[in-house]
């Protein structure tokens, strides 16, 4: 005679102790405790599917012990909506919401992070592989992937006005403006007056900023048309930068419209002390709380009040001024933004930059001839080689800039190891030599050299 099973007699269940979601457990059951048993699992009705929580599975024989929100003291009422019965049987709800993005990711993302132009050009072939028509699968899968339609992919404009149209006409705006962290813009030197209004206006109908108010980074690629062949490459790395008006103010428009304003240096008067003009402005904001003050009224009255105090100790209290801000009286984080100057150059330069240094006499460049030892043509040569070694000496080295540090211009140094063998079906391989990013006041430049390799070349003209 068998002994009565005890209904209270509980088994763990890996389920029990493991986690169903990133998002779930800890958010959701705060103060629940829960049992479980590995006899009869139930599903619990579907909440809103863009939240990913433990109440998805819920063990047969359990209860919960108290409230899990406080906001929903039932959440068995019949308020909380579920899934509809056109999907209610799907396999799919029955995953994780983390799974389910996993699943979206492969038909909404571009292959190996490839950018997703648009409008594609004419003739041009789409190698992202996107199946955007997912979304037309029913509202509640449109509402949990849309997103990631915007957010996981590297969107790509050649016109201003594509840019305004995709985010106002074809796109979902909300969506759109929400999600979409990452764009590029190419620009070519000759339409910069075409690009410049969209790119430093304020507009809310069109502008940049207001259609893609959540930007994290900005790509711009300029092709430049500053390169001369008929002037040594030196002088064309120089100009193509430092000497380009257009490259200058198109980065000037994209810093004043994005870039925070640099904090202005307190006044001093010639007797010492705060300039009485910034302690009358210390007075107005006095009455303003301190989580209230933006950085400029924060750093006028740490300034009016202490104008002794070391500058990093007042920098230290700015930044805990803004750690304990409120998170609506916080400014945004600025985008990155990152200026790619692209300039196409013939074999020769491109060959002349790239290639080691080695052209000196003594590292095997083109000796002198010394047709008889010892004679005048083998002095003349020692004396050469000497004379180098001391201006090599004397010289100081040129070193290699690094990334992110300020711009101090170019050099051919600066393309060494960086060379690059792309593939194109249509165009042949042609080989691209880039700079680090340096910045400029904050914008990071580059520039980058490409040209088609010969081989390329002669099977082009060959066809």
């Amino acid at each position: 005679m068998t002994a009565p099973v005890d209904p209270y007699e509980w088994r763990e269940s890996v389920l029990s102790t493991r986690s169903l979601s990133y998002m779930s457990n800890a958010d959701f059951f705060a103060s629940a405790s829960r049992s479980a048993s590995l006899s009869h699992p139930s599903q619990r009705p579907r909440r809103d599917t863009q939240t990913s929580d433990g109440s998805d599975l819920v063990m047969g024989n359990t209860h919960d012990d108290g409230p899990h929100n406080s906001d929903n003291p039932n959440p068995n009422s019949s308020s909380i909506p579920q899934l509809p019965s056109s999907v209610a049987g799907s396999f799919l709800f029955t995953l994780p919401r983390e799974i389910r993005d996993r699943i979206y990711t492969f038909c909404l993302a571009a292959d190996n992070g490839t950018p997703v132009e648009w409008p594609l050009a004419p003739g041009g072939k789409n190698l992202c592989s996107l199946q955007p028509q997912l979304l037309r699968t029913c509202k509640i899968i449109h509402d949990e992937s849309a997103p990631l339609l915007y957010s996981l992919n590297h969107l790509v404009f050649h016109h201003p006005s594509d840019a305004n149209m995709f985010v106002r006409a074809l796109a979902s705006p909300p969506l759109a403006r929400r999600f979409t962290t990452v764009v590029s813009l190419h620009i070519k030197a000759t339409d910069t007056r075409l690009w410049m209004p969209y790119l430093t206006s304020t507009d809310s109908k069109r502008s940049l900023r207001a259609d893609f108010p959540q930007l994290r980074e900005i790509h711009v690629r300029y092709r430049s048309n500053r390169w001369n062949h008929s002037v040594p490459p030196e002088q064309n790395i120089r100009g193509c930068v430092g000497e380009d008006g257009k490259l200058e103010e198109l980065i000037d428009g994209l810093r004043n419209v994005f870039l925070p304003k640099p904090l202005p240096k307190p006044r001093r008067s010639k007797l010492g002390g705060v300039d009485p003009l910034d302690e009358d402005h210390a007075q107005e904001e006095s009455g303003k709380p301190l989580n209230e003050m933006n950085e400029d009224e924060f750093m006028r009255f740490v300034d009016a009040r202490r104008p002794g105090e070391d500058l990093a100790f007042k920098r230290q209290l700015l930044e805990l001024h803004k750690a304990h801000a409120p998170a609506a009286c916080r400014a945004p984080q600025p985008p990155t933004i990152r200026v790619l100057c692209v300039c196409r150059v013939n074999p020769a330069h491109f060959t002349s930059i790239t290639a080691p240094s080695s052209a000196s006499p003594q590292q095997g460049g083109n000796p002198v001839p010394n047709n008889t030892p010892g004679g005048p043509a083998a002095i003349l040569a020692h004396a050469l080689n000497a004379a180098t070694a001391a201006a090599e000496i004397s010289t100081p080295l040129i070193q290699p800039v690094k990334e992110g540090e300020p711009f101090r211009g170019f050099t051919p140094i600066d393309f060494q190891g960086t060379g690059k063998k792309l593939r194109d079906a249509e165009l042949g391989s042609a080989r691209t030599a880039t700079t680090p990013y340096v910045s400029k006041d904050g914008v990071l430049v580059a520039l980058q050299l490409h040209t088609l390799d010969p081989a390329a070349r002669t099977a082009g003209g060959g066809h």
